[in-house]
């Protein structure tokens, strides 16, 4: 197939441009290089992992299959990329260019407008996109779990469900969202709009409700050795990134709050395997296929004792700290279950688990130990979600 990934420099997209290389598909790649630069140059810090130039990375990528790089603000020249829509007419387009850090849209009024501005601008102008030049195209995005209420204190349904109240059964709706960032917010009206413009024009989309991503094995970057990039400051590093730094640079493990409240995850090699079932069972059109992507939840408490333990049999003993919760959450214990069954059912297993994956992490990063300690102040928290 041809396929379009926006977003290929990122974390996904570089792990995601590889496996499809090597299943033989024709790939186009497109970005913007914002994450670079939002990392870089707004929160002063870099990847843990050296990342190679995008010219690199396409020369290694053209040595496993057939692929080609395009530097293109999907919001900015849309008119550029319906072009490239109407030329090549791909099979399918992995939209992954959206500003994935809740933090980041946190951290003022501008980040905020940008945040939100990219990505539902950019979905949009991708759907009008494809409804004008190519209607049979596969749209595949990934929305976030943070969509969601997690203390809504009932099982978190896949993507529609059906209720009754006072009586009366409702139709099909779609299941409620609570978002939990000015992030969370743009990816929920995302969501929407991509209901609705499946709706309208019977396009054929999936959007996947996907958990926190966690690590840095694939099966092809074990091969290649080009990573993808792994932050650890506040805004572009998850916790499990942000623990794993902590833990090489001896820094107390930062724990939000009594660090009881729970979340969901994810490896990138079973992201990775995800999208590919995305890729290999195409929605029907008008009714956009929902799915919640995710391997195993636990509270932070229990991922701060992983990281502890798995770090200890590798020589380093770390101690946990907690802190206040910079966020507007709850931190105490409550109920939280994911309906997760409509993946599992088209052959999703998954390969690996968090414990596994902490310790091939700090395993690579170890000898990048002495460059990581000239970037400690990033790892603790600072941005604000509450009015202070």
């Amino acid at each position: 197939m041809r396929i379009f990934i926006l977003g290929v420099d990122g974390y996904i997209g570089n792990a995601l441009a590889q496996r499809l290389l090597e299943h033989g598909h024709i790939v186009t790649g497109f970005d913007n290089f914002w994450r670079r630069k939002w990392i870089e140059n707004e929160m002063e810090s870099i990847s843990a992992f050296p990342i190679p130039s995008m010219e690199t990375k396409e020369i290694n990528f053209k040595k496993i299959g057939d692929f080609s790089f395009i530097e293109l603000d999907v919001v900015k020249q849309d008119t550029l990329f319906e072009q490239m829509v109407k030329d090549y007419k791909p099979d399918a387009i992995y939209n992954l260019a959206h500003n994935p850090s809740a933090p980041y849209s946190m951290k003022s009024k501008e980040n905020a407008q940008k945040v939100i501005y990219n990505n539902m601008v950019g979905t949009n102008n991708v759907l009008w996109a494809i409804k004008k030049h190519a209607p049979n195209c596969h749209y595949i995005t990934i929305g976030t779990v943070g969509e969601y209420d997690h203390y809504n204190n009932l099982d978190i349904e896949e993507g529609y469900f059906k209720i009754e109240y006072k009586g009366r059964k409702s139709n099909e709706m779609i299941y409620p969202r609570r978002p939990g960032s000015i992030y969370h917010v743009s990816k929920t009206g995302s969501t929407y709009l991509i209901d609705y413009l499946t709706r309208a024009w019977q396009l054929k989309c999936t959007d996947v409700m996907q958990g926190i991503i966690f690590g840095s094995y694939t099966n092809e970057i074990d091969n290649t050795k080009i990573y993808s990039r792994f932050d650890f400051d506040e805004a572009g590093g998850t916790v499990l990134n942000r623990f794993c730094v902590q833990a090489i640079l001896g820094i107390p493990l930062t724990v939000f709050g009594e660090g009881k409240h729970k979340r969901s995850f994810l490896s990138l090699n079973d992201s990775i395997q995800a999208l590919m079932i995305a890729l290999y069972n195409k929605p029907e059109a008008g009714k956009v296929q929902t799915w919640n992507q995710l391997s195993e939840w636990h509270s932070m408490n229990d991922i701060a004792l992983m990281v502890k333990n798995t770090s200890l049999e590798l020589g380093i003993d770390i101690d946990i700290q907690h802190i206040e919760t910079p966020r507007m959450e709850y931190t105490g214990e409550h109920y939280y279950n994911f309906i997760t069954e409509n993946l599992k059912s088209k052959g999703y297993i998954p390969t690996r688990t968090i414990n596994e994956e902490i310790k091939y992490v700090i395993n690579n990063l170890k000898i990048y130990k002495e460059t990581l300690d000239k970037y400690k102040d990033v790892v603790i928290p600072k941005i604000k979600f509450k009015r202070v």
